[in-house]
């Protein structure tokens, strides 16, 4: 029977992840586990031998087992074994029923998951240091329904430097650019900051939405028994409806011929005619329209009208896409971020590799490809951290740097002038760091800097990221 209780027991402690070293009153050891060993690397034989030995040996450099005999209390320390292995270890006195000293039990804990939580937090801290960087470098310059337009680029720095001066006028606009850059977040902006946003309504028209049989009556309204199945009090047309305001034709490129001589008219004449209606209608709209088409092209094919086009064309706006104008992706991307998790009640972050592959992709979809992108990973993220793993294969499939030829060579044998050869410097360390790093994070991290400081550099030195 007591055979069966010593097995019973050995297996019992042996079974426990912590490590467990059990001795008499006086410190001889009485049994320990598989875990003390594996934690503290003790591989010579313990059993019997007094705690004392373990100390002269070299092999723990505190005893928590001696400290708890002396004070006859719990003991706990902080104890950097052999094996390398940092452990928390807890001595526990046993007393009998007489209140006299049985044995002391320490548990060994080994401290590595948690210095690995404690390092994970330590890198989520820095990379929120590094997003909060970031994001002080841009301030949203307008906010239009709820949204912002967060950029750092340059050209689109020079089309939202335009926005007031053209917002002020009541010229034609047309903008052009892919879909999913935001044309219209800018027209709505033209509204906003204009004098018709306190008179008038932002009508949009999705010009490749309504059926062409539809557009004329949804455009100009209709008089009462214009046509079977109209409304008997007849309705006004959306032109109508944004009167002293602005109306937003969004792919005008999809408008039909027939369409575009009435509109030719309108803005010709400023005045409307319901469908079935006898009696011209005065409006005052402002006409800001958009295409991700080529109208010159369709001119010259015949699809579209020159004299539209030039009426519409007075004012272009060319909204890049977002390949065009990679220093946007990063901070749109945490700015979605920061959207979402404040949406769905989470908190995440991307790390480096991450976002190495959310900028060398190519963003076909523009600006809403990467919105939607963000907010399905934030959905589906299980953990606190989106990591390259999470993304979609397509975005996984992140490029090497590719480094070009330096064009800051000296021009002659003289002395360079300091700027050049601080330029010069910068620009081959930060070559450098790239060539020994395939992913911006830890380029950056050896040069001292953020990712968003290194993005800067790079563009201002021409040190590309191409595909290979």
């Amino acid at each position: 029977m007591k055979q069966d209780l010593e097995i019973t027991f050995k297996a019992m402690i042996n079974s426990i992840g912590d490590g467990i070293y059990m001795t008499d009153c006086k410190g001889y050891c009485m049994a320990y586990n598989e875990a003390f060993l594996r934690i503290t690397g003790i591989t010579n034989e313990i059993m019997g031998q007094h705690v004392s030995k373990l100390l002269i040996a070299n092999l723990i450099s505190d005893s928590v087992t001696i400290e708890t005999i002396r004070s006859g209390r719990r003991v706990s320390k902080v104890i950097i074994y052999p094996s390398g292995c940092e452990a928390l270890v807890t001595g526990n006195p046993v007393f009998d029923e007489h209140g006299n000293l049985v044995n002391v039990v320490c548990v060994v804990r080994d401290l590595s998951e948690l210095n690995a939580l404690k390092d994970e937090l330590k890198l989520t801290k820095k990379l929120n240091r590094q997003y909060q960087e970031i994001l002080k470098n841009f301030s949203p310059i307008f906010n239009a329904a709820r949204e912002k337009i967060i950029m750092r680029d340059p050209k689109m720095r020079s089309i939202l430097d335009m926005i007031p001066r053209i917002a002020a006028s009541d010229a034609t606009v047309l903008i052009y650019g892919e879909s999913g850059v935001g044309k219209g977040l800018i027209a709505s902006l033209l509204h906003e900051h204009s004098s018709r946003a306190g008179s008038g309504q932002f009508i949009k028209v999705d010009c490749a939405a309504i059926p062409s049989s539809l557009l004329e009556s949804e455009l100009f309204g209709y008089d009462r028994g214009a046509f079977t199945g109209a409304r008997r009090e007849g309705k006004p047309g959306l032109l109508e409806m944004a009167n002293n305001g602005t109306v937003f034709l969004d792919e005008i490129g999809e408008l039909p011929l027939f369409m575009q001589v009435k509109l030719l008219n309108v803005l010709q004449d400023r005045k409307i005619q319901h469908v079935g209606g006898t009696h011209p209608v005065s409006v005052d709209i402002r006409i800001v329209s958009a295409t991700n088409r080529d109208l010159e092209k369709m001119v010259d094919e015949g699809t579209f009208r020159q004299d539209l086009f030039y009426r519409l064309n007075v004012v272009p706006v060319v909204i890049p896409p977002l390949r065009e104008r990679k220093e946007d992706i990063l901070v749109l991307a945490l700015s979605f971020l920061d959207k979402f998790c404040q949406k769905y009640q989470r908190s995440l972050s991307l790390s480096p590799e991450a976002m190495d592959c959310l900028y060398d992709f190519s963003w076909p979809g523009n600006v809403r490809e990467l919105e939607n992108t963000i907010e399905r990973l934030v959905v589906l993220s299980s953990n606190g951290l989106i990591e390259k793993k999470d993304l979609p294969e397509k975005i996984r499939q992140a490029f090497p740097v590719v480094l070009v030829n330096d064009p800051f060579r000296p021009v002659d044998s003289g002395v360079l002038p300091l700027k050049a050869a601080v330029a010069i410097t910068e620009r081959q360390l930060i070559m450098r760091a790239l060539l020994h790093n395939d992913r911006l994070g830890p380029a950056a991290k050896s040069l001292g800097i953020d990712i968003s400081t290194l993005l800067r550099k790079c563009k201002k030195l021409d040190i590309k990221r191409t595909k290979t």
